[in-house]
């Protein structure tokens, strides 16, 4: 038997992947998640098989957490997921250990293979990833991947071009230095980067700075 759990901030969404693996033989979802915490102190007594790691966490980077829990406990396989396509993305959580990458509207049958794929200790990535991963060694373009920013987002994008400091942009937003940071760690999930200068080089490219 397969023992899964699954962290993601969306009820909807763990409640329909629990749906999906329901009724799959030699498979069990043995408990959810909605908080990085949560599921770090679940893992000092237990070590499920298989872990279903949402990437775009509130106050987790998921892919930083990936990194650490792959570290901490090498005999989970993880598995992205995520909504974004980007080939950052799926970089990025290969690098920091993932087995596998998912988008959140996969396929039950996807999803089942995907989870015996990792287990088996191969790899797994939907065949419309491994392309677009294949056209880019290539050198081949496909449709550019821009994230979706929220007003706010832009405002402290912006800020963070014209190289103002956290407190700085606290400061002229009128938010708290607690904030900004949240808001700069979800700019670099949703471009799939490491730091401010891929921030920027990445936000310009996309046409989201001028």
């Amino acid at each position: 038997m397969i023992n899964v759990v699954i962290l993601d901030d969306h009820t909807m969404v763990l409640k329909g992947i629990e749906t999906m693996l329901a009724a799959c033989a030699g498979i069990t979802v043995s408990n959810t998640f909605n908080n990085g915490k949560a599921l770090l102190d679940y893992l000092l007594t237990e070590t499920p098989d298989v872990l279903l790691l949402d990437i775009n966490l509130p106050k987790n980077n998921g892919i930083e957490l990936c990194g650490f829990i792959t570290k901490t406990y090498p005999k989970i396989a993880i598995i992205g997921l995520s909504n974004y396509n980007d080939t950052s993305f799926i970089k990025n959580m290969m690098r920091n250990g993932a087995k596998g990458y998912l988008l959140k509207n996969t396929s039950k049958d996807e999803l089942i293979e995907a989870i015996k794929t990792v287990y088996s200790g191969s790899s797994y990535l939907p065949k419309i990833l491994k392309d677009k991963l294949l056209n880019e060694s290539f050198g081949i373009q496909t449709l550019s991947f821009i994230p979706q920013l929220t007003r706010r987002e832009q405002e402290i994008l912006k800020c963070i071009s014209e190289e103002l400091t956290n407190n700085e942009i606290a400061e002229k937003l009128f938010i708290s230095t607690k904030t900004v940071e949240s808001h700069r760690k979800n700019l670099l999930q949703k471009f799939g980067v490491r730091n401010t200068a891929g921030l920027i080089k990445e936000a310009f490219t996309k046409g989201l700075l001028n």
